[in-house]
This record gives structure tokens, sequence and C-alpha cells, in this order.
């Protein structure tokens, strides 16, 4: 009897060491994968040794997240552990939460002390140099926030609104006028779908609704009107595929267009590619995996938008991707946009602003993005 049970724990034992060593040799073997296409994000390359990240620790934890992103069949695993989970009731996987009504909402940023206070330090030196230019921020609030009823009865996220506060009133002091759209997104959660199930972003219906209530702040204008159209009934987003979790249902994907005599078509021109078009949604990529690049397609390094409109304002609009939707709105008000996304873009800023002649300046981010990101504040630091 003892005999069989030493065989049985060898066997056990060897099954599991061929296939620990099977996955390091496969790991070895497969070039490491630079992007994720069901997360939507870029993946952790092995780090550069650098003695200032190992003694504070950055390079240890950026070793953990390489191995964690590159494992192989990373997306089947999450698959696999998605099910485990909800057949045992489970609420979280990979930083997803399953909430009432099918939602999946992503735990809320907490944001790290020192990064904000540069980050803020920056915006004001920016604003400091450019006090000639027309300043606003839209910081928009995520659907953890929002739609903060829907989700476990007993999960507390972080107080975002407490944080948004904040950092209105930091920048306020700057000179950099705050637009909220808590308040409107709040009286219309109950009859507008403001963000995808299965996605991070805001719909488009959202994107609409802030539309009209930041733009007259912006411009002094009246809404335009535009037209909503359904392009895709079966969107599945980052959050589906990040988490695994199968909420049950699809996601409707619309598209807005200017209506009417009013309508200014605009050029779009992408640094990156050197494409020239007069078309904002790339209806190609509803087939893609990632359907929210319908919204201009990837995320550019910069971009710039010329329209008829018979005005002389100029806008730099800085931003993340929940900007991607908003554009096309702002092409009724605006001679021309610059469209910038700091995640990406590398060149200065400076001379930008000045071969532009830029007028105004949005920075645009949902929450989540923004207290969790440093690069606004690298690109702002070149403009010193």
């Amino acid at each position: 009897m003892l005999d069989r049970k030493q065989k049985m724990s060898k066997i056990l034992g060897i099954c599991f060491l061929t296939v620990i060593f099977g996955m390091l040799i496969i790991g070895i073997l497969i070039p490491d994968r630079k992007y994720s296409a069901a997360e939507n994000r870029a993946l952790q390359a092995f780090p550069k040794f650098s003695l200032s990240e190992y003694l504070d620790g950055r390079f240890e934890s950026k070793i953990e997240d390489y191995v964690d992103d590159q494992i192989p069949g990373r997306d089947q695993f999450i698959k696999v552990k998605a099910a485990a989970d909800e057949t045992v009731g489970v609420l979280e996987n990979n930083g997803v939460y399953r909430a009432k009504d099918g939602y999946l909402m992503e735990n809320l940023t907490v944001p790290n002390p020192k990064n904000l206070t540069e980050t803020e330090e920056a915006l004001q030196q920016f604003a400091r140099t450019h006090s000639k230019l027309k300043m606003h921020f839209m910081l928009v609030p995520n659907a953890g926030n929002v739609l903060s009823e829907n989700l476990p009865k007993t999960l507390r996220m972080a107080d975002q609104n407490r944080q948004m506060d904040d950092f209105f009133q930091a920048i306020t002091g700057y000179g950099i006028k705050p637009i909220d759209v808590r308040e409107p997104f709040r009286k219309e959660k109950k009859d507008v779908q403001l963000y995808y199930r299965t996605d991070h972003h805001w719909t488009s219906d959202g994107a609409y609704l802030a539309y009209e209530n930041s733009i007259k702040a912006l411009t002094g204008d009246k809404p335009k009107d535009f037209g909503a159209k359904v392009v895709k009934e079966d969107f599945q987003g980052t959050l589906y595929s990040k988490s695994g979790f199968n909420n049950g249902q699809n996601d409707v994907i619309k598209l807005y267009q200017p209506t009417g005599k009013q309508a200014a078509k605009s050029v779009i021109y992408y640094t990156d590619t050197q494409k020239k078009t007069t078309a904002f949604y790339n209806l190609k990529n509803l087939k893609k995996k990632d359907a929210y690049t319908v919204f201009g397609g990837s995320n550019h390094p910069m971009y710039t938008v010329e329209t008829p409109v018979a005005n002389q304002k100029r806008l730099l609009l800085i931003k993340d991707s929940y900007a991607n939707s908003f554009v096309p709105f702002l092409t009724q008000h605006y001679r021309e946009i610059v469209v910038v996304d700091p995640r990406y873009y590398f060149e200065n800023l400076e001379d930008l602003i000045q071969s532009e002649k830029i007028t105004d300046v949005l920075f645009l981010y949902n929450a989540n993005t923004f207290f969790g990101d440093d690069s606004l504040k690298i690109m702002l630091a070149d403009t010193k």
C-alpha cells in the first residue's frame, strides 16, 4: 500500500515538473507579446535593469508583471478561472467585478499621492506659461462611481468623488476651469446607458450627454443636433475579455452624425500613418475584437482635424481613449482640433502649440486613467 502511494506521488511530481518546465520552455521559444487585444492594453516587456529601480522595488514589481503578462496561454487561463469563479459565486476576477443589470465594472484607481502632486504642479506650470490660452479639464467619472448602487453590497471602492473634488479645487486655483459631468450623469443614468456593460469606456450616449452639458462652458455655443445610428449589437468589450465573466448581455455601439444644414464635414490627418480622411468612424473595425476602435481606429499619438467652421478657435485636445467618441461633437465648434495622447506622443508640445496657433486647451480623461497614469506629467514637463 505504501509503495503504491509512493509511486503515485512520484507520478504526480513528475507530471507537475513536466508542466512547469514545459511552460518554461514554451515561454522561452515563443516571442513576448507586446499587446493584448483581449484586454486592450500594452503588456509588460522584460524590464531593463537600473540600480534606482532595484533599490526602490520597481524592478522587482516589473519582473512580476512581466511574468504575469507573458505566461503562455494567459487568455485561456483567465477564461478557465472566471468560469470556475462563476460556478462558486465569486464576484471578482482580474480586477473586474460582476455587478447588477449585467454590468462588469473595474475597480476604481487610488492615485499615487506623489505622482498626483507632481502632475498638478506640471498643470500649474503649464497654465502659468500659457495664461493667454483658454483651458478646461473634463475629468469623467467611471461606472463604479456613477453606478455604485449596482456593485455588490459588500464591496467598498475608493472614494473617487473626493479625489475628483480635490483635483478640481486644485486646478481652479491654477486658472484651469473644471468640466464636471457627474450631476447630469446622476440625473440621467436611469434613462440613458452611460457606460458599456462589458467595456470600461463610456457609451456614445454618455459622450453626447457630456457634450450637451459642457459645450456652452467650452465655447459659449449651444449644442448642435446630432443623430445616432446603431451599427453593432453584439459588442463584447475589454472587461468581458479581461475578466472572462459571461454577463449574458452584449453591448450596442451607436455612431453620432451632425444633422441638417449645420453639418460641417471635417478632414482628419493622422500624422503617424500619414493618412487623410473625412471619416471619423472606421467601420471595418466593427468586425475586430476591440470594436471600440471604430472611433478613429487605434490610439494615435497625434492627429489634426480641419473643419469648415467659420471661426478662428483652434483647440488642443489632450486626452485618453474616452475622447475618441467625443471628438466628432467638437468639430461643429472649432476651426481646427489638434488631438494629442500623452501616452504615445513624445514630440515637443510647446512647438505644436506655436505652430498650430492654439487658442484653447481641453484635457479630457476618465478618472481611472488619469489617477493611474503619469504620461501627462511627463509631457507637460517638456513645455517649461
